[in-house]
């Protein structure tokens, strides 16, 4: 169903009859299998999708280690954003971490709704700003905050995905050794369990 997304959209501003039409002739489902690669290093990404149901990983590797900049699930819209709105190849992976349903348009369509209809604009502007805003929050918190206080900050906020994502990922997430990860996960579940 795309309900979620239109309900998104009109949340934004109400659409006009004419572009949900064109917006629904032109929103492709794609199925998500866990562990499919839906965009690997090296390849241009073509499309941005909707989240319908499921969870993808996106992460970059240097060297041997990998980082992990973003879990999206369901009502998140994803890309690799250098590479889809440059054309060029992206230097991140994105990955399914769950089965799922993603709805997509391509770079080019995209460019054929803002000329045809402008009141698109608005959506594309206000969507742009939430993840530019979330992702500079993120920045923040990797550059000022202990990994002490991100995983904590994680624990308490991002509950959303303690269920969802295998536990070996998230030392990646917070940008911590994965011992340093476990110290610091066994220290806060032991001052919890003292009511500290």
């Amino acid at each position: 169903m795309k309900k979620q997304l239109f309900i998104l959209l009109n949340s934004i501003a109400i659409l006009s009859p004419e572009l949900e039409t064109f917006l629904h002739s032109i929103l492709q489902p794609r199925k998500m299998l866990k562990g499919d690669y839906l965009l690997k290093e090296g390849e241009v990404c073509r499309h941005i999708y909707f989240i319908e149901s499921g969870l993808v990983r996106i992460f970059n590797r240097l060297a041997a280690k990998e980082t992990t900049s973003w879990f999206l699930w369901e009502n998140d819209f994803f890309i690799s954003v250098s590479s889809f709105f440059r054309q060029q190849p992206s230097y991140e992976n994105i990955v399914a971490l769950e089965d799922g349903i993603c709805w997509g348009i391509s770079f080019d369509q995209l460019r054929e709704i803002c000329n045809r209809f402008p009141e698109f604009n608005t959506h594309r502007i206000a969507i742009t700003e939430l993840y530019y805003a979330r992702s500079e929050d993120r920045q923040y918190k990797m550059l000022r905050q202990s990994p002490e206080e991100r995983y904590a900050l994680f624990v308490e906020h991002e509950t959303e995905l303690l269920g969802r994502v295998p536990i070996n990922l998230l030392p990646s997430y917070l940008d911590v050794p994965p011992r340093t990860f476990d110290r610091i996960r066994s220290n806060y579940y032991n001052i919890k369990r003292k009511g500290i």
